[in-house]
């Protein structure tokens, strides 16, 4: 079992998510609508009373482009859509979309899915990660332990 580091809950399965640059480990309800970076499941090995921080995969990975708002704007403009018409075309509330469009919550995984299927545009690229660091520690992680690995990674680019 693993504990969620935004609400403590208990759970098999974790998601490590991009929190500003943050990455945590959080339980499906915590990691919903957030960009996942990498799943932790019961099948995988877990030091036990440690965390893990940072851990990513080392193939290829979806990211979501920078610009994501304006091209789906875009995209709906030139096939003269309303947000409302998109949003009954892919179940999503207008209300969603438009803080998609306004850049002010990026998509899920499912919801760019269903936008770059109806508006035929791309809003993921492929990046190459690098093999990031993972921190095991007893105990809480501190802000330190988070500057010492940002460090590493720095020296390696």
């Amino acid at each position: 079992m693993y504990d969620c580091e935004i609400c403590g809950k208990h759970t098999e399965t974790l998601y490590v998510i991009d929190v500003e640059g943050a990455q945590l480990s959080v339980c499906a309800g915590c990691a919903r609508g957030k960009n996942v970076i990498d799943e932790i499941g019961a099948s995988q090995e877990k030091v036990r009373g440690s965390r893990v921080v940072g851990r990513r995969r080392q193939e290829a990975e979806e990211e979501l482009v920078e610009n994501y708002g304006a091209r789906i704007r875009r995209a709906r403009e030139a096939m003269k859509l309303d947000l409302k018409v998109l949003g009954e075309m892919i179940n999503e509330k207008h209300s969603t979309l438009l803080r998609v469009e306004e850049g002010k919550m990026p998509p899920n995984m499912n919801l760019t899915a269903k936008l770059e299927k109806a508006l035929g545009i791309k809003l993921t690229e492929k990046s190459e990660s690098i093999e990031g660091g993972k921190i095991t520690k007893s105990g809480p992680i501190t802000l330190g332990d988070a500057m010492v690995q940002k460090g590493k990674k720095e020296e390696e680019e």
